[in-house]
């Protein structure tokens, strides 16, 4: 079986919880650095993680929000900025599922669910949790399990070889079998209590040097083990795989108090504002119940800060212009963006009511308004295309994705918007060509070399598209290819 094929029934099994990850004291972690890059290179890591973060895309309901993404890859970025692999690219997605739980996997890609970013209390937890992901790509956990399991693996089957060959009986080759297959789980599960151990360590440390109070880690801990007690519904899927003991919870107290406490507090108004808007987005068609929660909430509710007051009031207009209340949200966000002028998560919501509303032209004019006062903003440049496209200004549209793909190239949705835009503009080479790169970055290589060859028909003599688009074929059949052997 190929070392990707291998990895690939890893990573599952991780995300299906078949590794225990349970804490243990006074658990030394052997030396595998040397062994494990052997097993898996650093480059086969990021073809690997890319290749999961894009089949990912199948099974899991990824949150499209540029917004939230946003947010958590900015969060993610500033706590892998503090670890020893600070040039390393990270990328930071959240799943949309009421599910507490996150997962890292190798090649630096960390899903977070937006049920465990709303059991958090504070960005400080979010971001513990956030760090404990961070340091397993880092100290390189999954290559180093592989490895471990690697050096038993060929011992194990010369035994269950071995059992089967001398033709005991099969009370005893059962017996045989079953003990060998139990010692390899007893070290695999060593392994992953050490590994849990050793990314409460670092992660820690990322995130007192980020500027958070390295307590809020054993803060979120121990809530997540209070609340577990009182769940009749099952066990959490991060406690699963990342088990909380008392254990656990003194050591990380412990250990978190070998740092000061930061000298001043960081902001949590983009943190507020995020969870604010998962809450408006969540109940689906049901906005009219989710605004009446958020009124409820306002009217009955002492807020610790003037920001977690504006938060609630931004994720009321939210659920108010889903409920199509327009009025009611507009003078809302424009009270709002009186007490804070530049705020852009204010100035997105302010063009999105518009667009909503069906004010096509208003709503363009706030996105121009806001790019000029945050040029290279993600969200809003993405938010922006989306309301050409809407307002049907293909053209312009167009240039506009052209130059946030420069940036932004692993962003399925570009690709699929370009599509519209050039299909729409009369382009079908382009348009086939974008319908490509979406369906590759959505998991579907196949369709996306069905789409390329659609392109091709477009390009008639075009000799440097024909040869472009014959390479990246290639290039998907030969990765499909390696993915596919073992």
């Amino acid at each position: 079986m190929s070392i990707f094929r291998f990895l690939t029934m890893t990573l599952l099994a991780v995300l299906a919880g078949a590794f225990p990850a349970a804490f243990a004291d006074n658990i030394k972690l052997p030396d595998l650095g040397d062994q494990s890059a052997k097993v898996v290179t650093p480059l086969q890591e990021k073809q690997m993680g890319e290749n999961f973060y894009r089949h990912a895309r199948r099974s899991l309901r990824f949150v499209k929000d540029p917004e939230i993404n946003d947010y958590i890859q900015r969060l993610g970025e500033r706590l892998a900025s503090h670890s020893d692999q600070a040039d390393k690219k990270f990328t930071f997605f959240v799943i949309d599922s009421g599910d507490i739980n996150a997962f890292a996997v190798p090649g630096g890609f960390i899903g977070v669910y937006t049920g465990l970013i709303m059991m958090t209390r504070t960005e400080g937890e979010l971001a513990s949790v956030l760090a404990h992901e961070t340091a397993h790509v880092t100290q390189r956990h999954i290559p180093r399990l592989l490895a471990a399991q690697q050096r038993s693996r060929a011992p194990t089957m010369a035994a269950i070889l071995a059992a089967i060959l001398l033709g005991g009986s099969s009370k005893n080759t059962g017996a045989i079998i079953a003990a060998t297959t139990a010692s390899v789980a007893q070290k695999q599960l060593d392994f992953t209590r050490s590994f849990e151990q050793e990314a409460d360590r670092h992660g820690i440390s990322f995130l007192a040097k980020s500027g958070y109070d390295a307590r809020d880690m054993p803060r979120f801990f121990e809530r997540l083990q209070s609340a577990n007690r009182y769940n009749n519904s099952g066990v959490p899927e991060f406690l699963r795989t990342h088990p909380v003991t008392s254990n656990r919870i003194a050591e990380t107290r412990d250990r978190a108090q070998q740092y000061p406490k930061p000298s001043f507090t960081l902001p949590a108004s983009d943190y507020l504002h995020i969870r604010a808007k998962i809450r408006a987005l969540k109940n689906g068609r049901n906005y009219q119940k989710t605004a009446r929660l958020f009124a409820y909430r306002l009217r009955t509710r002492k807020f610790r800060s003037n920001s977690a007051r504006q938060a609630e009031r931004y994720g009321y207009a939210l659920a108010l212009a889903k409920n199509r209340q327009y009025t009611q949200a507009r003078n809302i966000i424009n009270r709002l963006l009186k007490q804070r002028p530049g705020y852009t998560y204010y100035l997105i919501a302010q063009a999105e009511i518009e667009l909503m509303a069906g004010r096509h032209q208003r709503a363009l004019q706030y996105y121009r308004q806001a790019i000029k006062r945050h040029p290279g903003h993600y969200p809003t440049l993405h938010n922006y295309a989306a309301a050409l496209l809407k307002a049907r200004q293909y053209q312009t549209a167009r240039n506009t994705l052209e130059q946030i793909l420069n940036y932004h190239s692993n962003k399925p949705m570009l690709h699929k918007m370009l599509a519209t835009a050039a299909g729409n503009s009369g382009d079908r080479l382009q348009a086939h060509r974008s319908l490509a790169e979406y369906y590759y970055a959505s998991g579907y290589p196949k369709t996306a070399i069905k789409q390329l060859k659609i392109s091709a028909r477009y390009a008639k003599n075009n000799f440097y598209a024909l040869s472009s688009i014959e390479a990246r074929i290639s290039e998907i059949k030969a990765e499909i290819e390696l993915f596919k052997k073992g």
